[in-house]
C-alpha cells in the first residue's frame, strides 16, 4: 500500500493534505497513517500464520521503543499486538494504550528497583532478564512480595548482526544478555532461586538485519540450548526470537521477505511445543511516518546547495547518529521538469552533523516549499530532544481524511517551566 500520493499535484498522506496539515498545524511534524501500520502488522501476523498455522502459540509484542506514542501501541493493540518494553515509561505508555500485563515483556539491561517492583505489580508476561545480577535482585524483591517472577534468560550467543555497531547487540563485546557458555550455569542458579520461575529462553541479535543468516545461526544456537534445557527437566513455555527485522530505506537492496523469516522459523523449530514470541518495530512503524518540514531558505557555499529547514538532528537524529538514509520528497510533483538539482538538506543545529539527507529536485526549490523525510516511524519521535532549546515538535495520525494531533507541541516555555534560578 502507497499512503503517499499525489493528488492535483499535491503530495497527499492517505485522502488528507499535507499542505493542509503544514498550514493547521505547523511544521517540523511527525505524520504517521494509521492504515500504513495496520497493513504492516497484518503483513508480520499473516506470514506467520500462513506459514506456522493459525493454532501456532505466538505472541507479537511490539516493540515500543521504535515508536512509543501511544495512538500507535494503541492502534496496534487494537490489531491484538502485545507490548517489549525496555523501561518502566515504556510499561506505563503499553498499558495507557490498553494492552494487558500478561501480554506485555520486559527487556533491558538495567532494570531499577523501583522498574522491577512496578511491573511485578502489574502481572507482566515475562522479564527478559540479562545479567546474574539482575537475577538476584528480581528474586529478591519477588521473594519479598511473596511472588515468583516469570523467567527468561536473554542468551548472548555471539553474533554479529545488525545495520550498524551501535544497533548489533548480540555480539561478545555489547552489554546485553548472558553468555551462550555460561546459559547453562545460569538455568541453574535461576531455578534454585525462590523468587524466580524458569519459564522461558530469549534472544534478540540486533536490528535492521538484511539478511536471514544471522537469524538462522541465532535460532540454531537457541535451539540446541532448548533441547539441552528440555533433556535437564526444563519446561521452557516461551522462545522469545526477538526482533530486528529490517526494511528497505529506499537505497538498499530487497530484503528477505517475512514469508522468508516465517519459514525459516517453522524449519528451525518444528516439533517444539512452546508460545514464541516476537519483538518486531521497525518493520512495524518505520514506513508509516514521514517528518514535514519546510524550508527556511537556500544557500549556496563553493560548490554545495543547501536546503535550511526548519526540522533538525533534534528532531530526527537517525542521519546523523547512524550515518542512515532517508528519502527525502518535495511535496508538489515537479516530474515534467528535465533539471535535476543536487541539494543538501540540513537543519538549523549549530552542528555540521545537522544533515539530514541530499535530494535531487527537478525544479529550484523556495523558501516557504514544504518537504518530507520518509520512513521516519521508528526511532524518529523516540529518539527527539530539545537540543539548541528547540520545542519537541507534534506527532499527528492520519485515519483516511481525517487527522489528529497525538502529541501536540512541547513548547521551550514548557521545558523551562520545569527549572527555576535558586534564591
Amino acid at each position: 500500500m502507497n499512503f503517499l500520493n499525489y493528488k492535483n499535484e499535491v503530495l497527499h498522506i492517505e485522502d488528507v493534505s499535507l499542505e493542509t496539515i503544514a498550514v493547521d498545524v505547523g511544521t517540523p511534524a511527525y505524520l504517521y497513517s494509521e492504515a500504513k501500520l495496520i497493513e504492516n502488522f497484518n503483513l508480520f501476523n499473516f506470514a506467520l500464520e500462513d506459514k506456522l498455522g493459525k493454532s501456532f502459540k505466538k505472541l507479537i509484542a511490539y516493540s515500543v521503543k521504535s515508536n512509543s506514542n501511544i495512538a500507535v501501541i494503541n492502534t496496534l493493540q487494537k490489531l491484538g499486538s502485545g507490548a517489549d518494553v525496555v523501561s518502566a515509561g515504556e510499561l506505563k505508555r503499553a498499558l495507557k494504550a490498553g494492552i494487558k500485563g500478561e501480554n506485555i515483556v520486559f527487556s533491558g539491561v538495567g532494570k531499577t528497583i523501583e522498574e522491577i517492583e512496578f511491573a511485578i505489580g502489574k502481572n507482566i508476561n515475562q522479564f527478559n532478564v540479562e545479567s546474574i545480577e539482575e537475577l538476584k535482585l528480581l528474586s529478591e524483591i519477588a521473594s519479598s512480595k511473596n511472588y515468583k517472577a516469570p523467567v527468561a534468560l536473554r542468551i548472548n550467543p555471539d553474533i554479529n548482526a545488525g545495520g550498524h555497531e551501535k544497533i548489533s547487540t548480540g555480539g561478545s563485546d555489547t552489554k546485553f544478555g548472558i553468555p551462550y557458555q555460561e546459559s547453562i550455569e545460569v538455568y541453574e542458579l535461576a531455578k534454585s532461586l525462590t523468587g524466580i520461575d524458569v519459564i522461558g529462553l530469549d534472544i534478540h541479535i540486533g536490528s535492521q538485519i538484511s539478511s536471514l543468516k544471522p537469524f538462522q545461526v541465532a535460532f540454531e544456537k537457541i535451539l540446541e540450548l532448548y533441547k539441552n534445557l528440555t533433556n535437564l527437566g526444563y519446561n521452557i513455555k516461551n522462545i522469545d526470537l526477538g526482533g530486528g527485522i529490517g526494511i528497505a530505506y529506499g537505497n538498499e537492496k530487497t530484503l528477505f521477505s517475512l514469508d522468508d523469516y516465517a519459514n525459516l522459523v517453522k524449519n528451525t523449530f518444528k516439533g517444539v511445543d512452546s508460545k514464541f514470541i516476537f519483538e518486531p518495530g521497525r518493520c512495524i512503524s518505520a514506513s508509516a511516518g514521514i517528518l514535514l518540514s519546510k524550508i527556511i531558505r537556500l544557500k549556496s557555499s563553493y560548490n554545495n546547495n543547501f536546503v535550511i529547514i526548519d526540522a533538525a538532528m533534534n528532531d530526527f537524529i537517525r542521519p546523523t547518529l547512524y550515518d542512515a538514509f532517508h528519502s527525502i520528497e518535495t511535496l508538489k510533483n515537479y516530474e515534467n521538469y528535465n533539471k535535476k538539482i543536487n541539494y543538501k538538506i540540513v537543519g538549523p543545529i549549530c552542528e555540521t552533523g545537522d544533515v539530514l539527507g541530499n535530494l535531487f529536485s527537478s525544479n529550484t526549490l523556495s523558501s516557504g516549499d514544504f518537504i518530507i523525510i520518509k520512513d521516519v516511524g521508528a526511532y524518529g519521535a523516540a529518539m527527539s530532544s530539545n537540543y539548541n532549546s528547540r520545542p519537541l515538535i507534534p506527532e499527528v495520525m492520519v485515519s483516511r481524511d481525517a487527522y489528529n494531533i497525538v502529541r501536540k507541541k512541547i513548547t521551550v516555555e514548557d521545558f523551562i517551566s520545569f527549572e527555576n534560578i535558586p534564591n
